[in-house]
């Protein structure tokens, strides 16, 4: 029901429908009723009309509050205004004061206890008056047999006790149905808060694939706000297979150029009149940062002991070998000792970049201004001796900013172009670039340099541990550098240039908050 109609206002219409309507009769049917007085019944029944439009007009304007005492006074009147009525109609005997009832019933719904009661003891009054007078007036019956009258009170208590009992269970009822709305309301709101600040992208579709609802995540892998659009059709496509084989677990997919690689899943939502469709999205990063968390605590214990144990037998090893070299090795010697000391750098090295890999702290993600980051990497190049026509940041928008740990950034940037200047060769330049891209905004850093590149072969294998086509290499540089990227909510990419390689680095959106 409307929040207007209270029962208050429905009886307030009921007055004004019973007064047209005995007017109406009063008017339109020869005068049958209001026939004993018909001068006291048209005056009374208009006064009435009139009294309760104006009180309904009152009470709808909210122009006046109204005292604790205008709803019994006003079912008072209207008591007395019906006893008018009936008197005016021949008593009893002309059967309005069955009108009576509803005032009674009224009087307890909208007062309740004593004063619902008094309501019905007035109705009952009036009928033994009205029995008595009329008895008195024809002096045909005895004026104290009140039989009519007194069903009519029994009547009317009874309606008050039964209209009472109900009054008291719909009230209880509805106290409880407001808790329990309290509480549905809480527990949606407890819900929204949960769903908006999931990590996990969560959309609800309906069977033509148009959006109903999104959280944050989700809008933040299309650059905008997905409720009321158009599922895009690379999930409406998964979603299709999905509803063909749910068992088999769909590949990673882009939801854009600049979007990170996410995990769509699917499951129906049964809200009881209408079948909807919910979709979750992971990021594979987020996914591959936890997975890295607990490999890296793994490594941390199993590098720990291994590092204890190898670096005793490789110092042992290299004090060996200086031992042999001041013995006066030939020079075949002399060339094999080298190799040995070479190659126990090497696997020291390697032990200490692991070391340090999982010994690495949690990145302090933080906003910062791209430009200035690059320009002092570029001047730290500079001063070690690479020309300027070598090393060149190409400044785009200086108002740029990047959300990330400031210390990994510069180490991530610092290590692609050491690779670029390492692997291009002596005339190697290097271009450092940065942007933002139109479609998602997120800022994007590149590497660039006009070497030889690097072979499909290669490319497959750039980023796993250990693999390297250098001989000084331990292979770690570029899984450390995605890796640091995946902590910071970050990608790194490898795309093919001609000529050249580059490597792209693409950010999260500097407002989002890392969790």
């Amino acid at each position: 029901m409307n929040a207007n109609w209270t029962p208050a206002r429905i009886y307030n219409l009921y007055r004004i429908v019973i007064a047209v309507v005995l007017l109406a009769s009063f008017y339109l049917s020869d005068r049958m009723i209001g026939q004993h007085l018909p001068w006291l019944f048209e005056t009374t029944v208009t006064a009435y009309l009139i009294l309760t439009l104006a009180s309904s007009a009152a009470d709808y304007a909210h122009t006046l509050r109204k005292p604790g005492w205008a709803q019994p006074l006003a079912l008072v009147i209207d008591v007395l205004v019906l006893g008018l009525v009936v008197h005016s109609n021949g008593g009893l005997e002309g059967g309005l004061a069955v009108l009576l009832l509803v005032n009674v019933a009224a009087g307890n719904i909208l007062l309740r206890g004593r004063l619902g009661f008094l309501i019905a003891a007035l109705a009952t009054l009036t009928a033994m008056f009205e029995q008595f007078y009329f008895a008195t007036q024809t002096g045909d019956r005895d004026p104290f047999q009140l039989t009519e009258a007194g069903l009519l009170g029994i009547a009317f208590f009874m309606v008050s006790l039964i209209i009472q009992q109900i009054a008291s269970r719909l009230e209880r009822s509805e106290v409880i149905a407001a808790r329990q709305r309290v509480a549905i309301q809480r527990l949606e709101a407890l819900n929204q808060q949960i769903v908006a600040r999931m990590r996990t992208g969560v959309m609800v579709f309906d069977d033509d694939h148009r959006v109903l609802q999104s959280n944050p995540s989700a809008d933040g892998y299309f650059a905008q706000a997905m409720a009321g659009q158009h599922l895009p059709r690379a999930l409406v496509e998964r979603h299709q297979r999905w509803r063909g084989a749910p068992h088999l677990v769909p590949a990673p997919l882009r939801l854009s150029r600049q979007s990170p690689e996410v995990n769509a899943r699917f499951a129906d939502l049964d809200t009881g009149h209408e079948a909807l469709t919910l979709v979750f999205l992971e990021d594979t990063a987020r996914i591959a940062q936890e997975a890295q968390q607990l490999n890296l605590a793994s490594l941390g214990r199993l590098s720990a002991t291994l590092a204890h144990e190898i670096r005793n037998p490789l110092s042992a090893i290299s004090q060996a070998a200086e031992l042999l070299d001041e013995d006066g090795a030939s020079a075949e010697d002399a060339r094999l000792l080298t190799i040995i000391r070479n190659h126990v750098q090497r696997v020291n090295g390697i032990i200490s970049d692991v070391l340090d890999l999982s010994r690495r702290p949690r990145g302090q993600a933080a906003r910062f201004p791209v430009a200035t980051a690059l320009a002092e990497l570029a001047a730290g190049w500079h001063q070690r001796g690479i020309a300027g026509d070598r090393l060149r940041v190409e400044h785009g928008d200086d108002t740029l900013e990047i959300r990330f740990d400031r210390s990994q950034f510069l180490q991530v940037v610092d290590n692609l172009i050491g690779n670029a200047f390492a692997h291009g060769g002596e005339t190697c330049q290097v271009i450092v670039t940065y942007g933002q891209h139109p479609r998602t905004g997120l800022p994007w850093v590149a590497v660039r340099d006009d070497g030889p590149g690097v072979s499909e072969a290669a490319a497959a294998h750039l980023f796993e541990p250990f693999y390297t086509t250098s001989d000084r290499g331990n292979g770690l540089g570029l899984y450390v550098c995605r890796q640091l990227c995946e902590a910071n909510q970050a990608t790194l990419d490898h795309e093919p240039a001609r000529p050249g390689a580059r490597f792209v680095i693409t950010c999260a959106h500097p407002d989002r908050q890392f969790q």
